[in-house]
This record gives C-alpha cells, structure tokens and sequence, in this order.
C-alpha cells in the first residue's frame, strides 16, 4: 500500500491548483508511478468540445497523445459509452466495464492504444450527468497486468479528493465567468455604459462606450476624463457628476438618477445621459463612483435571447434532455445518465420538437445551435 508520505504529496499536489493544468498532469504522473501504471488520462465533456483529454500523465510519448485523441477518437471511445450506461461513480476495471473482446476490435485500441504499448485499463467515473461528465483511466501494460488491489485501494481513497478538487475547480470557473458574464452582458447593450470618478475620470465603458467615444461627436476622452466635445454643456455634465456622487436624500429614501440631454452636430437628435450613484460597497471593489448611460434616440432598438424556458417555454427535465441531444448523447445515454425510463426520455423529446416546432432531433440540435451562446469559458 502507498505510504502516507505518498499519499500526502498526491493530495498536496492535487489541491495545489485545480485550474492548473500542469499540476494535474503531475499529478497523473505521480498516480502512475504510485501504481505501476503506464498512462493516466483526465478527459470529460462538455457542449463546448465533446469528450476530450484535458490532461494526462506518465510517461511521455512520440505523439502528442491528447491531441491525437482529441481529433480522432473522442467521440468513438467505446469507454464513453459504457460508462455511460454503467451510470456509476466508483473505482472499476477496464474488463468490468467493456470486456476485452469488444476493446480489443474495436479502431482506438487497434491504431492507437495498442501502439501506445498499454493493454489494461482501470476507470474511475468522478462525474456523470446529462451536462457533465468527467473520468480518470488509469493504464498498465501487458507486462504489468490488470490493477492489483493495493492501487484499487488508493484510488478508491483519492475519489473523493479528486471530486472535490474538480469542484473547486468549477467554483472558481463559475467566479471567472461570473466576471467574464457581466463584461459581456455590458457589451451586449446597446446603451453606452461608463463606470466614472465622482470627477468623471474614466474608470471602465463597455463596447457601446467605445463606439460612442470613437465618433467623437458629443463626448470624448480628455486627460481620462469623460467631457462635453460642446463647450456648453460641460458645466452641466461636471455638475452631473457631482450631484450622482453625493446624492441628496432628504427627498427621498432611492438613489436619485441626473439626466442630461447632450447636443450633437447635424440634424439628430441629442444624446440622452442618466448619472447614478454606485452603492458603497461596489465603490469600494470598482474604483468608480457613479455610472452614466447614454443611448442615442435615432438607433434602432435591439433586443437579446433569452434562455430555452423563455423562447420556448420548456421544463427543467426538457432542458436537461434538449442539453443531452446537444452533447451528442442517445436517447439510451440520456435515460441512463438521468436515472429515469426510455419512454419518458422519448416523451420528453416529442414535447421539446412539438414546442419547438421541429419535426426530428436534428432539426432541433440545429435549432439549438443558432442560439446565443457566450464566448469560451471553462467548460471545465
């Protein structure tokens, strides 16, 4: 059995950095020399990518193996497919999950593992959803034979700190996103958008603020500060600043809101500025003091998707199901993966195409594909 010191240092690394890739492959690499193991791989899915590697550890090959797995068999791996339908958490060998004469015809082992010089693999299923599905094999060699019981312990002792390191992992890849989120919910109005000093020196503006600021029409940039390009009206929008920075309350118990008509050249109409105070605690965390929103009365309105209940008004179970047909999972895989029977899955697919009005499950993944979708992110 691993010693404790082992042990410790595999936790240690483990836990180092869940969103530094290198840390797991060391961490990988330590697994297979803790278990005589050849190869240890981390691949998961997600709507993003499919099945693919993510990381992998032990000794190093001619090949880039990830990549060539990535492009050729992620989405042919027969271990998909029964893990899929094994639907279980927990430590469990190669044979017990697909038995050999099925690995062993199949392409992947013929062209690629076989040739990678492994024959035995251990799987340990961390995560099995409809949306996420994350798994960690584990290869020997013929010469070392199948995983003895010892390495099944210490693996089976390592789930948990595995699940848990992905789960900080996702916590602060939901942070990251939550960050990267509000930028692009910001970039995705059409309406101006300046975080400013209670002096009006620019703190942040979204991609509508840097178009407006391009055309230099009605306001500019000037020594970092939001300004008038019309002389006359630089006294009010100081004015504006100021009053949004230090509202008076005594009228009223809201945050009162300054408006500002902004003149422009030609026969257009003027900009129209709102100024609010930021609340304390945002102050303290953005550097800015209040916000300014600008929209321009001649533009033409705009408006964003929303989400699959909102289009079309689809259940939670049916958004989980219209996912799985996204991810590229059968009905069978769905079913499984949800723990419920076939027919419900299908009744739930001929509810989602009916509110959908789409005739077949591709025209509803293609369907689905059309809508808005945010910029890269961690599908961790």
């Amino acid at each position: 059995m691993v010693s404790l010191e082992a042990f410790s240092e595999l936790l240690e690394i483990l836990y180092s950095a869940p969103l530094d890739q290198e840390q797991w492959q060391r961490f990988l690499t330590l697994l297979c020399d803790h278990t005589r193991s050849k190869n240890g791989v981390f691949f998961c899915a997600d709507t993003c990518r499919g099945i693919t590697v993510r990381a992998m550890g032990g000794s190093r090959q001619d090949i880039d193996v990830a990549t060539v797995y990535n492009e050729r068999y992620g989405n042919s791996d027969p271990f998909r497919t029964a893990l899929i339908r094994n639907a279980r958490i927990g430590v469990f060998q190669g044979d017990d999950i697909l038995p050999n004469e099925g690995l062993l015809q199949t392409d992947m082992y013929r062209e690629f593992v076989c040739r990678l010089g492994l024959r035995y693999a251990t799987l340990v299923p961390l995560t099995l959803s409809v949306r996420r599905f994350e798994a960690i094999s584990v290869w020997r060699t013929s010469e070392i034979g199948p995983m003895d019981d010892d390495c099944n312990r210490l693996l089976g002792l390592l789930l948990p700190h595995i699940q848990k390191a992905l789960e900080i992992n996702r916590v602060l890849g939901v942070m990251q996103q939550r960050l990267a989120g509000a930028e692009a919910i910001a970039d995705a109005s059409s309406t101006a958008t300046f975080l400013l000093t209670c002096q009006g020196r620019f703190v942040h503006g979204n991609a509508a603020a840097d178009l407006l600021l391009s055309q230099g029409n009605s306001l500019a940039l000037v020594n970092h500060t939001l300004a008038a390009t019309d002389p006359a009206s630089q006294g009010s929008l100081r004015e504006i600043y100021k009053k949004a920075a230090s509202p008076d309350f005594t009228r009223s118990t809201e945050p009162p809101t300054h408006a500002l008509s902004m003149p422009r050249s030609g026969e257009r109409r003027p900009l129209q500025l709102l100024a609010t105070p930021l609340p304390q605690a945002l102050r303290a965390r953005s550097g800015a003091d209040i916000i300014v929103l600008v929209s321009d009365p001649d533009a033409a309105p705009s408006y964003p998707d929303g989400i699959l209940r909102a289009l079309y008004g689809l259940t939670a179970a049916e958004i989980e199901v219209a996912n799985g047909l996204l991810m590229g999972y059968s009905i069978d895989e769905i079913a499984s993966l949800r723990h419920v029977g076939l027919g419900t899955v299908r009744n739930q697919v001929k509810s989602v195409l009916s509110k959908t009005e789409t005739e077949r499950q591709s025209d509803l993944v293609r369907l689905l594909m059309t809508l808005p979708h945010p910029q890269k992110s961690n599908c961790n």
